[in-house]
């Protein structure tokens, strides 16, 4: 079969457009999530942030009509799946379709391992793991009816391998991101092949991103020492390291990649 049976250039030309699709952030308020609504929206996405707190939800709002983007609000809990469900049911009558769901809301709690509390632990894996389960199913359900959907979920380079610095809950609910992106994306394949739908569940996994939440590492030489040990290019993550790669999980681009996690942690995980 020639090369031009199976592809155009017009599929070729629009790999990375992301033009007009409906994209919805959890976690949307923070650093990560700020800068991924941005971005979405530069490439004529319209963008949808959603957080329990929706002052903080406001500020990423402005800050993407700031660079002339389209981005609304709505406060939610990922860990409520009836909360969810409306959130699915208002974005659904206000635009007509959903095409991706970025799940990046979760949090760390850091002590030593001897010492962590179950009640932290337990916390930790309710956002993190719970917190990426949860939409996933409510956003699951909702492309399975409409027949297709992405879904980029949030790893870390600790659900990879451990880190002396109490990253106990931390590296357990990663590495439990990690294999639910992968079932989620076997199951749903299998069953959308008989049922006629195409769901793709992949996960991104940073190394260290320097932020306001990751401030009091990055400046201590004590701490931040053990990280920078294991990066090969010398230095933490940047926000703007991150982009790239949720784009390209979002796009046609990626339409073949299924279950996978994308390491963006500076040749850490290489060695």
């Amino acid at each position: 079969m020639s090369m031009t049976e199976t592809w155009s250039n017009t599929f070729a030309l629009n790999i990375f457009n992301l033009k007009e699709k409906v994209v919805v952030i959890t976690g949307g308020n923070g650093t990560l999530g700020a800068a991924y609504a941005q971005a979405f929206a530069l490439h004529g996405a319209k963008v949808v942030v959603t957080a329990r707190n929706m002052s903080t939800l406001e500020e990423t709002v402005a800050s993407v009509k700031r660079v002339g983007g389209d981005c609304i609000a709505i406060a939610s809990d990922v860990t409520d799946s009836v909360g969810l469900q409306s959130l699915v049911e208002k974005i659904d009558q206000d635009f007509g379709k959903i095409d991706i769901l970025i799940n990046n809301a979760g949090m760390a709690f850091r002590a030593a391992a001897e010492e962590m509390p179950a009640d932290k632990f337990n916390q930790v894996m309710q956002v993190n793991v719970t917190g990426t389960l949860i939409p996933c199913q409510v956003f699951g359900r909702y492309f399975m009816q409409q027949g297709h959907g992405k879904i980029v979920n949030t790893s870390s380079v600790r659900g990879f391998s451990g880190h002396p610095d109490g990253y106990t809950a931390y590296a357990a609910s990663k590495a439990a991101v990690d294999n639910l992106t992968k079932q989620l994306a076997t199951e749903w394949a299998f069953k959308g092949r008989e049922a006629g739908f195409n769901i793709n569940v992949n996960a991104i996994a940073p190394t260290l991103v320097k932020s306001p939440l990751t401030q009091e590492i990055c400046e201590d030489p004590v701490r931040i020492a053990p990280f920078l040990s294991r990066l090969p290019m010398g230095r933490v993550a940047e926000t703007h390291d991150m982009i790239g790669t949720v784009l390209f999980l979002s796009a046609p681009a990626s339409d073949f990649m299924n279950g996978q996690t994308l390491y963006v942690d500076g040749g850490c995980t290489a060695g």
